[in-house]
């Protein structure tokens, strides 16, 4: 009964253990923007944070020592874009905020500290 009740404990405890991510440093910018038409860089790392758009192309997650801050599908919120495709295509750091163009015209802003996005607009 007791090695039942270890392996059960050992095999929850394994499921809830968050892995550290892991990047390739030949995407991760030291810039404070990047324009993803033009670049294969996918991240921006700002005092030591990593800010990085997923695979998606619609994702922004903030990294801290490797483990997720927090996760934001900008798309999801903000709609999507009225001309263009549904995906980030630009992004910049800016005092604590993250700036970023979705589609060809439309703009969402994301707070750098919990993630929370807002629709800015369209031009």
């Amino acid at each position: 009964m007791k090695p039942t009740i270890i392996l059960l404990i050992l095999a929850l405890f394994s499921t809830q253990v968050n892995f550290a991510q892991t990047f390739d440093a030949k995407l991760i910018s030291k810039d404070s923007e990047i324009n993803l038409t033009t670049t294969q860089k996918r991240g921006i790392e700002k005092n030591g944070t990593l800010y990085f758009v997923e695979k998606d192309l619609q994702t922004i997650s903030a990294y801290k020592n490797n483990k997720l801050l927090w996760q934001t599908n900008v798309i999801t919120i903000c709609g999507k874009p009225k001309v263009g495709e549904p995906k980030i295509r630009y992004l910049k750091y800016k005092t604590e905020k993250l700036f970023v163009t979705i589609g060809k015209h439309d703009y969402a802003e994301v707070d750098a500290i919990n993630g929370k996005t807002s629709f800015l607009g369209v031009d």
